[in-house]
């Protein structure tokens, strides 16, 4: 058994029976204190009376009593204001610095053995998630209200991750969205290299040139290592010669060539054609600026329906002409999916770095009135018989899986929780 089962027993005051402490004076709980998940005792501020007396402080539970003396406990006076010692095996009696005994409560023959036995089929499970067979049995309205919980859970988290590139910027707001753009329109397989071009040419130097599209083009394209190769056309020619230039005014160093990968890539999604794409969106506005000014999310997808230079109409590799005659820009589901993962969660940091919830509760209605994301997690979810109706939902369903079915953190899953309960009752 874990600790972590106690701890969720205790926390729920889910154990069976009349409690009696190891030396067989009653125990009544009045209050089992607060969690603590820091250092220290496992909760603290707990009201208990054990016989006549009652005690205000805290509880320290332990699978072995023993553990008390193999954490050094017994050195440590931040557990001398322990008054209950919750354990399985009473295999050594335990007291404070001061030498005086601590209550034990042995709780072995009260856990609840449906709980325990279903907590076990839920850690034991090999299914996509441990719960396949039971979330039938949870109640719509208490897997409705964990999703939304779920999805404010993901914007804190993945809002969290873009403040430490937001630090390493010395807070500049259009320069960390351009590295989380250009990360994006990497997708998986590109994402080190467009990493490594956002970081070598900073937005301020592609800003100073928004009134020459061409030199913002030049710039990405040579730093991206493109243009060491003489073209037999035009336009590359043109671009090698505006980079040439530029490297020399602001000192720059092109990235690595060989990291851009095509392979198992569409045509349209090839590095050349996601680089034309940033460079028309940063030849466009300020683009971060526009997104803290939009208030639906069609004017969102707008800011990122833009078409490549007309060189990428029949082009999707520099020298090489293509049979396809049209001009590229991303894919309504690309767009979405941008929004999702890069955009949303960038204006939520900022409206949380502010202090501004009408900002924060904006992103969470873009996320709310776009559509679900399709992808093998969210129809293994519908499967199930979850109704996922939009992207907030699909959010919360991934971060559902990754962060709490793939892990079992049943016990910390309000799904978890009401089925484990069902199975105690």
């Amino acid at each position: 058994m874990k600790e972590e089962v106690l701890h969720y027993l205790w926390k729920f005051q889910l154990l069976d029976g009349h409690l009696f402490a190891a030396d067989g004076l009653p125990i009544t709980v009045i209050k089992p204190g607060l969690h603590n998940t820091d250092s220290g005792p496992d909760f603290v501020d707990a009201r208990i009376q054990i016989g006549d007396t009652m005690w205000a402080g805290n509880v320290e539970i332990h699978i072995h009593a023993s553990s008390w003396h193999d954490h050094h406990h017994h050195t440590d006076q931040a557990y001398d204001n322990v008054i209950l010692h919750v354990v399985v095996d009473n295999d050594r009696q335990i007291k404070r610095t001061d030498g005086q005994l601590i209550p034990t409560l042995v709780c072995d023959k009260h856990i609840n053995r449906q709980f325990y036995a279903r907590y076990k089929q839920l850690m034991e499970s090999r299914l996509w998630v441990p719960c396949v067979r039971l979330i039938k049995d949870c109640p719509p309205f208490i897997t409705a209200s964990w999703l939304s919980t779920l999805m404010v859970e993901r914007l804190h988290q993945k809002s969290t991750e873009m403040e430490e590139v937001l630090k390493n910027t010395k807070y500049d707001w259009e320069e960390t969205f351009y590295r989380f753009v250009a990360r994006s329109l990497g997708l998986k397989i590109n994402t080190l290299p467009f990493e490594l071009l956002a970081s070598s040419l900073p937005q301020k130097i592609l800003a100073k040139h928004r009134d020459r599209p061409l030199q913002i083009e030049a710039l990405l394209f040579g730093q991206a290592g493109f243009l060491q190769k003489d073209v037999a056309e035009p336009y590359p020619t043109t671009l090698k010669r505006e980079y040439e230039f530029l490297r020399k005014k602001y000192n720059l160093q092109p990235i690595e060539n060989s990291l851009w990968k095509f392979m198992r890539l569409r045509p349209t999604s090839f590095p050349t054609v996601r680089i034309a794409i940033i460079a028309k969106l940063m030849a466009s506005h300020a683009l971060f600026s526009k997104v803290i000014e939009s208030t639906r999310a069609e004017q969102l997808r707008q800011l990122f329906n833009v078409e490549v230079s007309d060189y990428w109409s029949d082009h999707f590799r520099f020298g090489i002409i293509s049979k396809t005659h049209r001009n590229k820009k991303l894919g309504v589901q690309s767009v979405d999916l941008l929004l999702i993962n890069t955009v949303i969660p960038m204006l939520f940091l900022f409206g949380r770095y502010h202090g501004n919830q009408d900002l924060m509760d904006r992103a969470i209605h873009f996320l709310e009135s776009m559509p679900a994301e399709e992808n093998n997690i969210t129809r293994k979810w519908t499967d199930l018989g979850i109704r996922i109706s939009d992207a907030a939902t699909s959010q919360a369903l991934l971060h559902l899986k990754k962060w709490y079915c793939t892990p079992k953190k049943c016990l910390t899953c309000r799904i978890g929780n009401e089925l484990l309960r069902k199975g105690s009752s």
